[in-house]
């Protein structure tokens, strides 16, 4: 697949012709833009808080286009051949950038239909009975010592969880983080409700008063080594761990370019162990399609684990 650099512009917003707005002013972070390390134009104002700043600076757009068709240029699972569909990031001072890239049309149903099903779709209706099997799957897969402790980060949204509800609309940070975790020899061992409960319990307790009472905390002054991280975005490896990154709620397919909806959503190419994403199936059925990175010495366990009945 070739690609090539069409165009690359600035595009900025405008304010009644004008594209700077009078007083750009700023927005101060909040305790969970500061958690998860949100990006964006950071400085400090006059008393040193951390601040993003609008200077209406603008977002790069790049144009692109590739020689050939679409069903030939993309693969419809997570691929370091999506990478030459991005923008460069080497040098880059843009907050954000955005590639549209050209190809021709092809029928698409069928490739990608064959790429994302596997022997047969499990009928699980909620996302713990889900995220259990998965667990379980990767963690006898990865042959993991029976004494060791392993544990789902899992990602929880705060807008409905809070009183009163923050507005689904709400564009700022309002993510917080459940842990369950077992005894990998309890988790292997128990029946899949088993650890279904241990995520229900976990994400249950992920409420509006765990949501306040780290707000509380948050504005505390408290020292930088008193605080541990709870995720090393460096890591290519989450073993004895995973993370669970769903995406079931964002209305993907609800977007409209000006060509009709999206007709495929999924991730680029991330490849760090044990880092799973959950999407909104593209077929339309109201199912789920899981996007599982694993090494491949534990792929051929991991699919007889995965696609067998419990």
């Amino acid at each position: 697949m070739k690609e090539k650099k069409e165009s690359s512009r600035i595009v900025k917003p405008t304010y009644n012709g004008k594209t700077h707005a009078s007083n750009p002013g700023f927005i101060p972070l909040s305790v969970f833009d500061k958690v998860t390390e949100w990006a964006g134009r950071l400085d400090r104002d006059d008393i040193g808080n951390s601040i993003i700043l609008l200077n209406d600076e603008g977002v790069k757009f790049v144009e692109a286009s590739v020689d050939g068709t679409l069903d030939e240029a993309v693969s419809f699972k997570p691929s370091a051949s999506l990478l030459a569909l991005h923008p460069c990031l080497k040098g880059v001072v843009e907050l954000v950038q955005v590639q549209l890239t050209r190809v021709s049309l092809a029928k698409l149903k069928q490739k990608a239909s064959s790429e994302n099903s596997g022997p047969y779709r499990k009928p699980y209706s909620t996302f713990e009975s889900l995220v259990a099997h998965l667990w379980r799957a990767i963690t006898k897969s990865r042959a993991v010592d029976n004494s060791e402790t392993t544990y789902v980060r899992i990602s929880v949204n705060g807008r409905t969880r809070l009183n009163p509800r923050v507005p689904k609309d709400y564009f700022g940070n309002l993510v917080l983080w459940a842990f369950p975790s077992a005894k990998v020899k309890e988790l292997l061992r128990e029946p899949l409700p088993y650890a279904a409960k241990l995520i229900h319990d976990a994400v249950a307790k992920v409420n509006n008063n765990y949501f306040k009472s780290f707000i509380d905390f948050a504005n505390y002054k408290v020292e930088e080594e008193d605080l541990v991280p709870t995720a090393d975005m460096n890591k290519n490896s989450l073993c004895p761990n995973l993370e669970v990154d769903s995406w079931l709620r964002f209305p993907f397919y609800d977007l409209d370019f000006g060509g009709g909806c999206l007709y495929v959503f999924m991730p680029s190419y991330f490849p760090t162990e044990g880092m799973m994403f959950l999407l909104p199936s593209f077929i339309g059925d109201g199912s789920i399609d899981a996007f599982v990175p694993v090494f491949q010495d534990n792929l051929a366990t991991f699919k007889q684990v995965c696609y067998s009945l419990d």
